[in-house]
């Protein structure tokens, strides 16, 4: 079974709230256009971030297979014609153009650094994806650094490797260095991204790759809950 990413993506509360609130075909048009391209954030380079022409073709092409009567309410209103799913995945695709990056990892790697960030374990993937968690992670950030808990986890990994009999001799298994700095780098850049979203003109939008996009995000930036409620006031 191919392994799925959680992705915790960056997103830019202004921007976001200006695309939402756009016509949507006077958005279409636009974005086709390349005249949103100025307004998207400025990429943060240790990040993740579809390039610009990916991010408007994939938007384009949801919006081009909807059947829905666009007024001038603006394009959040008007997904309250379609499934929730359907237009929670329009919402997903438009947030990416007003997101400086997006941090990803395998589902079993982000378990494994939430267990050291939070000082419990992570027991499914629905605790993985909770509210809760990600409430407690942003909390729980604040009081650690980047490197110290990029060490942590590593020598969080290491223990349960020997618990299950593993060697960590990197003569007998040459994939275990390069492991090691796997996880070092993924930590620190989770870290630096929990750390980048208590910005107040930012919000973190958590989702698992492949599935609902009504099921990204927490609290009042999850999508289904913006399209069933409108945006958080200000």
């Amino acid at each position: 079974m191919a392994s799925v990413d959680l992705v915790a993506r960056l997103v830019d509360v202004a921007v976001f709230r200006g695309l939402c609130g756009v016509p949507g075909v006077t958005l279409s048009s636009a974005i086709s256009k390349g005249e949103f391209r100025n307004r998207r954030p400025e990429e943060i380079e240790s990040l993740t971030r579809a390039f610009d022409i990916d991010a408007e073709a994939e938007f384009l092409d949801w919006f081009d297979s909807q059947q829905v009567d666009w007024g001038e309410d603006g394009f959040l209103h008007d997904l309250s014609q379609l499934e929730l799913e359907d237009g929670a995945e329009g919402l997903r695709l438009l947030s990416e153009l007003a997101s400086p990056g997006s941090f990803r990892c395998w589902e079993g790697r982000a378990m494994l650094y939430l267990d050291v960030l939070l000082g419990r374990t992570i027991e499914d993937i629905e605790e993985l994806y909770s509210d809760s968690s990600w409430f407690d992670a942003l909390a729980a950030v604040s009081s650690s650094e980047p490197t110290e808990y990029a060490e942590s986890v590593v020598m969080e990994w290491m223990r349960k490797r020997e618990d299950m009999g593993e060697t960590l001799d990197p003569k007998q298994d040459a994939r275990i260095i390069p492991t090691m700095e796997a996880h070092q780098n993924a930590a620190d850049s989770l870290h630096r991204t929990l750390q980048t979203a208590l910005i107040p003109e930012l919000f973190l939008m958590v989702g698992r790759d492949w599935t609902q996009s009504d099921k990204w995000g927490q609290g009042v930036w999850n999508l289904g809950y913006l399209i069933d409620n409108g945006l958080p006031e200000a």
